[in-house]
């Protein structure tokens, strides 16, 4: 599979992330093809729509639609495909096995995860020995308002890596996909750091907005209270990624709060989640994170407080 080309896709998990790329990998003349459940009959009818919007003043800047190949709720009628795109939440991963014994070729297929958080493709690697595993962390703003009907606040970029940085040449066949598309995109040398990149935004800006009680970004950012623990959470994501041998420079967490600033009112997905009655991503984007740090020896109080917070409130929905 060295240095191949992707030449068909499936997606399971058609929610905003999902198809925010698989739009735009469809848009490009890509192969995908799609895995639906309660929507399937919607994105057949209609196919999927992305808007991008501003955020400030919610003026619709761009309309784009498009057809995949084929919408199906049975993975059969796909077959094999050469990568399968995973963005459905890291809740239901267990659940994704049996399609994926379908969709996954040995020797032809790659897998690759657009979700939050730690472990998913560890998750995959144990269920699926042999098969390249690769992961796109996504710094995007983008909302599921309809079946089938994204909304983008903010087209942000992609790092792609592989596990254990086993498989480079198939992951920057994904980010060459991507990067053809109109996706900015870049390849990431090592996957464990572009994790605990990512978890400085997602660790306080979907917990505080949890927290804080269902409250969107920019009501974290105007409250001194809530900046000043958003920061404490980032540094210390920033010295577990340290005692997992990766540097994070103040100045990248400086931008986590300049990049926020541009988003305006924007709820992120676990605040969705939970005010929509779905399972919230509590393990993989706090609670994982939460045990890596604190089995390297490293003290986290401010990230015990909010996953102990975060679970309270999941609890109490409940």
């Amino acid at each position: 599979m060295k240095g191949r080309t992707i030449q068909s896709w499936a997606l399971i998990g058609p929610g905003a992330v999902g198809l925010n790329y698989a739009g735009a990998l469809l848009a490009n003349g890509e192969v995908l093809h799609v895995l639906g459940r309660s929507d399937a009959a919607a994105l057949k009818k209609q196919g999927i729509t992305i808007t991008r919007v501003d955020p400030q003043s919610g003026e619709v800047l761009h309309e784009t639609g498009v057809r995949p190949t084929s919408v199906t709720e049975d993975a059969a009628r796909i077959g094999p495909v050469d990568c399968v795109l995973i963005a459905a939440k890291a809740t239901v991963n267990a659940a994704l096995i049996e399609p994926l014994q379908v969709l996954v070729a040995p020797g032809r297929t790659s897998i690759l995860t657009l979700q939050n958080g730690m472990g998913n493709a560890e998750f995959y690697a144990r269920h699926f020995p042999g098969t390249p595993v690769l992961s796109g962390l996504c710094f995007v703003c983008v909302n599921r308002v309809a079946p089938g009907v994204v909304e983008n606040y903010h087209p942000g970029r992609v790092e792609i890596g592989s596990l254990g940085d086993r498989w480079p040449e198939l992951a920057q066949s994904a980010v060459t996909s991507l990067q053809s598309a109109g996706v900015k995109t870049v390849f990431a040398a090592s996957l464990d750091a572009a994790l605990w990149r990512k978890l400085c935004w997602n660790v306080p800006f979907n917990g505080l907005a949890i927290a804080g009680g269902a409250i969107a970004c920019d009501q974290i950012l105007a409250d001194p209270a809530h900046r000043a623990r958003a920061r404490r959470l980032m540094e210390e994501v920033q010295r577990a990624a340290e005692k997992a041998g990766h540097r994070i420079e103040d100045s990248f967490l400086d931008g986590q709060f300049a990049v926020t600033e541009k988003m305006g009112a924007y709820q992120p997905s676990s605040l969705i989640d939970l005010i929509e009655q779905r399972p919230v991503e509590v393990e993989a984007i706090w609670g994982e994170p939460l045990r890596r740090g604190q089995a390297s020896g490293l003290p986290m109080p401010e990230m015990a407080k909010l996953y102990a917070e975060i679970n309270e409130a999941v609890g109490r929905r409940a």
